[in-house]
């Protein structure tokens, strides 16, 4: 798999090229793209000669990946793993997407945290994070206005808090090439705010596919809870008709909130439980695909041929050539 093309890629580390040692020594390099909380990971296993210098944790791998001289920019990364093992000697490198400033750290974002916000807008909350770990914030237009009256983050992550904002709002919040990204679920736009390239996929293309069909998220009710200052009572606030019923845990503090909240709820909910796993190998065309990209499969089968948004790739590279995984839902 992965013999019709050639890869070609480009690293740096901390701004010099390592890409012919790497090609060298190569048993695999692997890059993981997660649609939603979690930052791209870079995995990188290597032979490893003794009298070879070892990279160390910290250090900024930039990387590129094409063929035939055409790269595409995947993103800067930093170092927070080295594993070696034996015999024979092997080296594994594992990192995470890096913040523009390469001063600062992304393992930042877990660091807990204990503040309060009063009076601000999400779009407020967002830049704050963003501007202390070295991102810059990208927000859709949809969430910059919401008012929040009152906000705490008591020993608790940014990326947590981000997290928990994004899950009340219906929204992706994510870390991702530089970018802090607080969009619409669904939205088609790059961190640069371009619009996605929407990719077709046939079965000549495959390699091999798996579709599935659960039914967990067949509720047809959403119901979230808010606290009523007025009456000191907690309320529900219900979107849908019907049982089963799947109830938020959060309590929100007002009654537009929870509406928000359950209303965003039912639509995520309501797209269905179908999921597409494809692995192809990968080409010049597959190269541009990204998470929040839209697949369209033709000539699979009745129930896989159709729209289909990514949710996480990943894309490896070794000495047989490279491959595409593709995890995508309804």
């Amino acid at each position: 798999m992965g013999l019709a093309y050639k890869p070609d890629f480009k690293l740096t580390a901390d701004g010099k090229d390592i890409s012919d040692i790497i090609a060298k020594n190569l048993i695999n390099l692997t890059l993981t793209d997660k649609a939603g909380t979690e930052s791209d990971r870079l995995s990188i296993a290597l032979s490893w000669p003794s009298n070879h210098k070892t990279p160390t944790k910290g250090a900024v791998l930039k990387l590129s990946i094409g063929f035939e001289g055409q790269l595409v920019d995947k993103g800067q990364f930093v170092v927070d793993e080295i594993n070696i093992s034996g015999p024979p000697r092997r080296l594994q490198i594992v990192a995470n997407a890096a913040p523009m400033d390469s001063t600062k750290q992304l393992g930042s974002l877990q660091a807990h945290k204990t503040r309060s916000w009063d009076s601000v807008t999400l779009e407020d909350v967002l830049k704050t994070t963003s501007s202390e770990h070295g991102l810059i914030p990208r927000m859709s237009n949809d969430f910059s206005q919401i008012a929040i009256e009152h906000l705490d983050q008591i020993n608790e992550s940014d990326m947590s808090l981000m997290t928990r904002l994004a899950r009340r709002y219906g929204a992706i919040s994510k870390p991702m090439n530089g970018y802090w990204l607080f969009l619409k679920e669904g939205q088609q736009e790059s961190a640069s705010g371009k619009t996605l390239q929407n990719f077709t996929i046939t079965r000549e293309m495959i390699s091999n596919w798996q579709y599935r069909d659960s039914s967990r998220n067949d509720s047809k009710r959403i119901v979230a809870t808010y606290h009523d200052v007025k009456g000191g009572q907690t309320k529900e606030v219900s979107v849908g008709r019907g049982e089963p019923a799947f109830r938020i845990l959060f309590k929100y503090s007002n009654y537009e909130d929870a509406e928000f909240a359950a209303v965003s709820m039912f639509h995520k909910r309501s797209k269905g439980s179908e999921s597409l796993e494809i692995s192809a190998p990968l080409t010049p065309d597959l190269i541009h695909l990204s998470t929040m990209c839209v697949v369209h499969c033709v000539g699979v089968g009745e129930k896989e041929n159709r729209d289909w948004h990514v949710n996480s790739i990943k894309l490896s590279i070794n000495e047989g050539g490279s491959d595409i995984s593709i995890l995508a839902g309804a």
